[in-house]
Order: structure tokens, then sequence, then C-alpha cells
């Protein structure tokens, strides 16, 4: 077996509550989206989240940290896809995820 630093980093799933405020807010806040690209860690604090699970979810390649922010209609389009991504256990390193150079 590998050794963990050979291993993908996994962030713990997001509770259902906060990934859906999470995705209501990257699809409908234009203020809070600005935060989200700015400074993910104090958005995922705004979201709900407290400050050691925003240090968590953002560990390692964090789809929740993005270059370009995707816009507000590509994540409602990909709400159920994203939630369930949030939500479940796994690396989630999918680096595209909210970015809209994917």
């Amino acid at each position: 077996m590998n050794s963990s630093n050979e291993e993908k980093v996994a962030h713990p799933p997001l509770p259902d509550t906060i990934a859906n405020h999470l995705l209501d807010l990257l699809a409908n806040d234009d203020a809070f989206r600005a935060v989200f690209a700015a400074d993910p860690h104090a958005a995922l604090i705004a979201a709900g989240l407290t400050d050691k699970q925003a240090d968590a979810a953002l560990l390692g390649p964090s789809c929740l940290r993005v270059s370009s922010l995707a816009s507000k209609e590509a994540i409602a389009d990909a709400r159920d896809r994203l939630k369930h991504s949030l939500t479940s256990e796994g690396a989630h390193t999918v680096v595209f995820c909210f970015d809209d150079k994917a």
C-alpha cells in the first residue's frame, strides 16, 4: 500500500444543510460569490461551517478552491451533482467543480 503522502487527501463530507446553503449562495448571491472567489475559508464560515470544518474542507487540492468561479447559472444547473459531491465521502479533488475554466 502507498504511504499517506501518496494517497489523495479527503475532507469530510459537508452536512446537507450547509451544502444546500452554500449552493444557494453560490447560485444567487453576488456578494457571497465575490467572497468565495477571494477567500473560500471566510466564505465557508459565512455559509455555516466552523473554522475547523472550513480548514478541513480546504485541505489539499480541494474543489472549493477556484481560480475563476463558475456562473450562477452553471452552479444552479449542476446543483444536484455538486450537492452529491459535497455531501459524499471521497477525495473532493475534482478541481473544476466550481471553476468556470473546466
